[in-house]
């Protein structure tokens, strides 16, 4: 039988499952990608790996997401996360947009991360209590990336936003170092945890404590595309500008995560776990179309990248798991049965990872990443 789940190992992470066997206690970050829709892949593998791994862990984890793997890892970081991500998962499927201007999208974005966050139940005090619970994590820390615009780029009138938006994607065409002119990279950090990548390599990124009054916002900014969401302006503790889309810089992490040389608490591993759409792994949001832009070699050396295969992507309901293009592509009840049938099948790939950690067969199942 043709195998759903994928497991892709770069050569230090190869080399230490193949010599030591797979445990969570080597995994010291865990990543997670931009993707907006395409999280639906991966939302019964989080519940399974959480089932198994991470349980009673001590050691600190950081958790690195942009846009839409933040928001899954806000939820893995909750109390009872099974629970709460269930009820992200079934919200996200049963949802119909009321209108697509930016207003109310924004609005319904709202909506889902109260979900996460659990205000519905209590308002305000609601989020604030899921919040605290994330940043009171006993071993999770999470770190959102999100990034300001620049110039123009924080500007309110729409028709500036788009000259920047297209002056950086030029620019990007060029090289991805030139996107520091148009954007600053900010992770928005739990305060007790290392950084988990040096801030000071590659792109100069300036770090912000996570707090329970920010973080709803952090996370709104983290998954604002521009001209599909507001951007979300003045976060507290981070200054005055216009903070978005943490998957333009970093759409799928193309991040060496080595801490930086401030480290206030010892790193839980030093290999990464990265559950993944798929086998390819594109820096940024700009890159999409650039079959040539491809991640450092030194960003996946110790990962383990967790996929669907191709054959099973094959056999879902339109070929592929649900993405944004749905909205537009399918009427709303035909999209909403594909991605319940798409969700449904994914259990295989739940089912195929408790298969190999319970049988230990993972280093037996280990591909290098090609990407």
């Amino acid at each position: 039988m043709v195998r759903a789940l994928r497991f892709l190992a770069g050569p230090e992470a190869m080399a230490r499952l193949r010599r030591d066997g797979a445990s969570d206690a080597l995994f010291g970050t865990v990543a997670g990608a931009s993707g907006g829709p395409k999280w639906l892949a991966l939302t019964r593998l989080d519940r399974a790996i959480l089932s198994r791994w991470f349980k009673g862990r001590v050691q600190p984890l950081a958790m690195v997401g942009s846009s839409i793997g933040s928001w899954r890892f806000a939820a893995m970081a909750r109390q009872d996360p099974a629970a709460v991500l269930r009820r992200f998962e079934e919200a996200y499927l049963a949802y119909v947009p009321s209108d697509t201007t930016m207003r109310t999208l924004t609005r319904e974005s709202r909506a889902f991360l109260d979900i996460i966050l659990g205000s519905p139940a209590g308002g305000d005090e609601g989020g604030r209590k899921g919040a605290g619970e994330i940043l009171a994590h006993p071993c999770m820390r999470l770190s959102v990336l999100a990034v300001r615009g620049r110039g123009v780029l924080g500007a309110r009138h729409p028709a500036w936003l788009a000259a920047g938006i297209g002056a950086a994607g030029l620019a990007n065409l060029v090289s991805r170092r030139s996107l520091p002119l148009f954007f600053q990279r900010t992770l928005f950090a739990d305060p007790r945890g290392a950084d988990p990548f040096d801030l000071a390599a590659g792109f100069p990124t300036r770090r912000v404590p996570l707090t329970p009054a920010n973080l709803g916002d952090v996370l709104m900014a983290s998954g604002a595309i521009p001209f599909l969401l507001e951007l979300v302006r003045d976060i507290g503790g981070a200054g005055p500008g216009a903070y978005m889309d943490g998957g333009i810089m970093d759409y799928h992490l193309d991040i060496p995560f080595t801490p930086g040389p401030s480290v206030p608490e010892a790193p839980g591993g030093d290999l990464v776990l990265f559950p993944h759409f798929g086998p390819k792994v594109v820096p940024g949001w700009f890159d999409k179309a650039l079959a040539w832009r491809r991640p450092a070699a030194a960003s996946l050396a110790r990962t383990l990248l967790l996929c669907p295969s191709v054959e099973f992507l094959a056999g879902l309901p339109h070929g592929k798991i649900p993405d944004r293009r749905d909205f537009r592509a399918l009427p709303p009840a035909e999209r909403q049965r594909y991605w319940c049938q798409a969700v449904a099948e994914t259990d295989r790939l739940a089912d195929e990872f408790l298969d190999a950690v319970d049988r230990d067969r993972i280093p037996d199942l280990l591909e290098p990443i090609r990407c």
